[in-house]
C-alpha cells in the first residue's frame, strides 16, 4: 500500500482517486477547503481531506491535478517538502505554452527547485475515461509518461497499472512537451469526429 496525496479535487483527482483507493492504496486529498470536500471520500477505505500541507506531510507520492495556471506558484509555496516527494504532474498548459519549447512539466520541476522529481503523466487521458480503462472493443487504453528518473518511472508504471491501464514510457521529461501538444490535437480530433471527449491516444503494433 502506497500513500498518495491528490492536490486539487476536481474529477481527474476524484477518478485517480477512486481507482487507486480500489486497488489497495492510502487516498489524501489535499483541498483549500477540506470541510467542504468530504463527498470526495464516500466509499473509499482509509481516504481522508486534509489541508495542502497535511495531505504533503503524509504521502511520499504526490499527484497534482490543479489547474495549470495554479501548479507553478503551489510548487513554489511548497518547494521544500515537494524535493522530498515523487510529483507527478497531470497539468495541461494549453494556450499558456502555445509554442511547446519547454513542458509545463519542466516549469513544474523548476518551481520546485533542485533535487525535483517530477513525472508528467495523465496528460493524455480525460476524465472520462479514467473509470474505463478499456474501450468499448476491449482495447487498454494507454498512459503515455515521460521523467526524467528510471526508478520513479517504475513506481509511476505501477501506479498506472493499478488502475488497468497501460503505461508507455516516453522518455525524458522533455518529452513532455510532445505530450501538451498532443491534448489540444485529440480535442480537435473529438470535435470533429464526435469522439465527445472519449478518445485517447492509442499505440498500436
Amino acid at each position: 500500500m502506497t500513500t498518495i496525496a491528490l492536490i486539487g479535487t476536481g474529477r481527474m483527482a476524484r477518478g485517480l482517486g477512486t481507482g487507486w483507493a480500489r486497488a489497495g492504496h492510502r487516498i489524501i486529498f489535499g483541498s483549500r477547503v477540506p470541510a467542504e470536500k468530504t463527498d470526495l471520500i464516500a466509499g473509499l477505505p482509509d481516504a481522508q481531506v486534509t489541508t495542502y500541507a497535511d495531505a504533503l506531510d503524509a504521502a511520499g507520492i504526490v499527484v497534482i491535478t490543479l489547474p495549470y495556471a495554479e501548479v507553478a506558484p503551489f510548487c513554489r509555496a511548497y518547494a521544500a517538502v515537494l524535493r522530498e516527494r515523487l510529483v507527478i504532474d497531470i497539468s495541461n498548459p494549453f494556450d499558456h505554452l502555445p509554442d511547446n519549447r519547454v513542458a509545463g512539466a519542466e516549469i513544474t520541476r523548476d518551481a520546485i527547485g533542485p533535487g525535483a522529481r517530477v513525472i508528467a503523466a495523465f496528460k493524455t487521458n480525460f476524465w472520462t475515461t479514467i473509470p474505463t480503462p478499456l474501450t468499448a472493443d476491449g482495447l487498454q487504453r494507454d498512459v503515455l509518461f515521460a521523467g526524467d528518473n528510471e526508478d520513479d518511472k517504475r513506481i509511476v508504471a505501477e501506479l498506472i497499472t493499478d488502475l488497468g491501464f497501460r503505461p508507455v514510457d516516453c522518455g525524458g521529461l522533455h518529452n513532455a512537451r510532445i505530450l501538451d501538444g498532443m491534448v489540444p490535437l485529440i480535442i480537435e480530433l473529438d470535435q470533429r469526429y464526435g469522439g465527445a471527449w472519449q478518445a485517447s491516444w492509442k499505440l498500436l503494433p
